[in-house]
C-alpha cells in the first residue's frame, strides 16, 4: 500500500503545536480477546487571529490615514472629523475580529489535517486463546506477535538518557530482550500504567487457566 503524500501546511497558516500528544485509548472486547486502540494527536492551534487580524487592522488604518490626508481633514468641519475619529476607533477592531474569524474558519480543515498527519497510533491485541500479544504502530508495515510464554513482565520505564521524569515507555521484558510498545510521546503515565496492569493480568489469567 502506498503512503499518502506528506502534509504541507499552507504558507499563510501559522500554528502553535505542543510536543506532547493528546492520547485516547479505546478498548474492544471479544470472546477470548481484548484489543486496545491507542491514538495520540498533537495539540495544534491556529494563530490566524494573532497574525492576519492585526494585518487587516493595520491596512484599515493605512487606508483611513490616506483618506484623511487626501481629503485635507484638518481643514474640514467637525462633523467629518468626528466621523473619521469614530472610524479610526471602530473599524480596525471590527476588521481585526472579522479577519480573525474568517481565517480561523478557513484554517480548521488544515489544522485537523495536520493533527491527523502527525498522529501516532498503536494497536495492542491480547489473544487469550492462542496466548499471544500482538502490536502494531502506524510506523510498522505489519503487526508483530509475541508469545505469552516468552514475556517476563510488562512495565513502565524511563527511556535511557531521558531528561524528564514524565517521559515514560511502556515496555515488554521478554526472553529476547525489551520491546517498546508505547514511546515517550504516546500515552500518559496513567494510561501506560493501566495498560501494563491489563497486560500483566492477561498473562496471569492465561497461565492460571493453562
Amino acid at each position: 500500500m502506498s503512503q499518502p503524500p506528506p502534509y504541507r501546511r499552507p504558507w499563510w497558516l501559522l500554528v502553535n503545536k505542543s510536543a506532547q500528544l493528546t492520547t485516547t485509548v479505546r478498548e474492544e472486547t471479544r470472546p477470548g480477546e481484548r484489543i486496545f486502540n491507542i491514538r495520540g494527536e498533537p495539540l495544534v492551534q491556529g494563530l490566524g487571529w494573532l497574525t492576519w487580524g492585526p494585518v487587516g487592522a493595520l491596512l484599515v488604518i493605512i487606508v483611513l490615514t490616506g483618506l484623511a490626508v487626501g481629503l485635507g481633514l484638518s481643514e474640514r468641519g467637525w462633523l467629518l472629523k468626528a466621523l473619521f475619529i469614530g472610524a479610526f476607533l471602530a473599524l480596525p477592531a471590527l476588521v481585526w475580529a472579522g479577519v480573525a474569524l474568517a481565517v480561523t474558519r478557513l484554517a480548521q480543515k488544515h489544522v485537523q489535517a495536520e493533527r491527523e498527519a502527525e498522529a501516532q497510533t498503536c494497536l495492542i491485541r491480547l489473544d487469550q486463546k492462542r496466548g499471544e500479544l500482538s502490536y502494531q504502530s502506524n510506523a510498522q508495515p505489519q503487526a508483530e506477535t509475541v508469545a505469552y510464554a516468552t514475556i517476563r513482565q510488562a512495565k513502565v520505564t524511563h527511556p535511557i538518557g531521558g531528561r524528564s521524569h514524565q517521559a515514560l515507555l511502556l515496555t515488554l521484558e521478554t526472553e529476547q530482550g525489551p520491546i517498546i510498545l508505547l514511546n515517550e510521546s504516546l500515552g500518559s503515565s496513567n494510561q501506560k500504567m493501566d495498560l501494563a496492569h491489563e497486560i500483566q493480568q492477561a498473562l496471569k489469567d492465561y497461565h492460571d487457566h493453562k
